[in-house]
This record gives C-alpha cells, structure tokens and sequence, in this order.
C-alpha cells in the first residue's frame, strides 16, 4: 500500500484499516474502502448518480466516494 502526500509516495505496512484508526478522526475520512483522505485537502464533494460522489481535492486528483461513505465524507467537510 501506498501513502500519498504533498512531498511524494510512499510504500507503508499498515493496513488502510490500521491507518484509519491511528489518525485524527477530525482531519481524515475514509472516502472508499481503498481511500482515506485529508480533509485539508478537500476541495468540493460532487454528488453522482446511485448516491455514490467525487471528492475533488485541491491539487485537481478526484477521489471517488462510497455510497455507503458519502455521508460521513459529506458530515465531514461540513456540506
């Protein structure tokens, strides 16, 4: 698994679910079962059909988001 972040890519042991659990709940969620995300990178949550939505983050990347998650992304970024 891969992390990314503003100064490059890194490989990492952790599982998305240990990551998950290690960082603050207030600066990231967990977009889709692959994807967890800064919410200081969040830019716009654009709703799609099915209830699944695209989280663009600030740099241009598009991150797409879970039906099941795209409440808690949405409660997340205040929308």
């Amino acid at each position: 698994m891969f992390a990314h972040t503003e100064g490059g890519r890194y490989r990492t042991d952790f599982t998305l679910e240990e990551l998950e659990n290690r960082l603050p709940p207030t600066r990231f969620v967990r977009a889709h079962r692959s994807t967890i995300v800064n919410l200081d990178a969040a830019y716009e949550l654009v709703p799609e059909p099915a209830g699944t939505a695209m989280l663009r983050l600030q740099d241009g990347t598009e991150v797409k988001v879970a039906r099941r998650r795209t409440g808690d992304v949405r409660s997340a970024i205040g929308g």
